[in-house]
């Protein structure tokens, strides 16, 4: 009794997988390409999220905050009227297009110097999206033009658009970026006109250890940096501008315990128990990345003093 033939021969099996495989490749890209513009508008509104979080302009809940009259921060709503932030009892969660409509005419990138002087990327001739590209990975501190941001105080969306070179900044923030336990970590510092005084900070980027070293990015552990000095006093509480050391100190358990009152407890806060690799390295990032700006921060500083001067006057 002769033997049926099989239907389909190896090569043609061989075909048809290759098809298969081509075209769920083709579908794969297709979804890729459709959705990258999706991603991309994500990671912009994310950014500006952290950015607001950092200057304390958008709390962790999601909801926008002002200082009330007894200078504490309390949930606020967009006035669409006056254009400008409001106070708002339990105000709700802020749409993402606020979020990142705000962050751009409130949290501006700028460009400074070695030697401390601001430009414009249009001064400088230079793309901000290509900039962040080209450097984003190793950070901007040690570039020669480096990345700062202008805080803008909460005045009407008129005025921030058509005559913001005339507005005197309430704070800035400064990237922040180094190694954690098992990769780099990224992250910003809000600070102060004065150019001494911690507004917040926030780490967006981090690969640490779940319920250790992540916890660099959890709102109870960042909260503690609000109204830390970046340039350490010395034993007297002396702090001088041009030689003191920059950074913030990371201490192995609690500032209270190690320091207590002391004036370098201003400079210090709480590490992280089981967390040493990452305490360190978030302690290093602090000082390699804010060290690189110090004569914009005396320059700032220095500027902040005029103002104080001419109010009084």
């Amino acid at each position: 009794m002769s033997q049926d033939k099989p239907k389909h021969s190896n090569s043609y099996i061989i075909i048809f997988i290759t098809i298969v495989c081509f075209v769920c490749a083709l579908i794969l890209s297709v979804f890729a390409t459709l959705l990258k513009p999706l991603q991309e508008r994500e990671e912009e509104i994310y950014q500006s999220k952290q950015l607001l979080i950092t200057a304390k302009i958008l709390n962790d809940d999601g909801q926008f905050i002002v200082k009330n009259s007894e200078g504490k921060y309390v949930s606020a709503i967009f006035d669409e009227k006056m254009t400008t932030l409001a106070p708002f009892e339990n105000a709700p969660s802020a749409p993402s297009l606020q979020i990142f409509n705000l962050q751009k005419l409130r949290v501006v990138p700028f460009l400074t110097d070695e030697k401390g002087d601001m430009f414009t990327f249009e001064q400088k001739g230079i793309q901000y999206e290509k900039y962040l590209s080209d450097n984003q990975k190793y950070g901007f501190a040690h570039i020669p033009l480096k990345l700062v941001f202008k805080i803008y105080p909460n005045v009407p969306t008129a005025v921030l658009k058509n005559d913001a070179e005339n507005i005197t900044p309430i704070g800035y923030i400064i990237p922040i970026n180094g190694y954690g336990l098992w990769d780099a970590i990224y992250g910003f510092l809000a600070i102060e006109a004065n150019g001494e005084t911690v507004i917040g900070t926030t780490w967006y980027d981090q690969k640490e250890t779940p319920g250790l070293g992540a916890n660099i990015a959890t709102p109870e552990w960042q909260k503690q940096f609000h109204n830390k000095l970046i340039f350490q006093p010395n034993q007297k509480g002396e702090v001088n501008l041009k030689s003191s050391k920059l950074g913030i100190t990371v201490v192995k358990t609690s500032v209270m315990d190690e320091l207590g009152n002391s004036p370098l407890a201003i400079n210090a806060v709480d590490g992280i128990a089981g967390a040493t690799v990452t305490r360190n390295g978030v302690q290093e990032a602090y000082k390699s990345s804010l060290g690189p700006y110090r004569n914009f921060l005396i320059k700032i500083h220095e500027k902040s003093k005029e103002g104080a001067i001419s109010e009084k006057k």
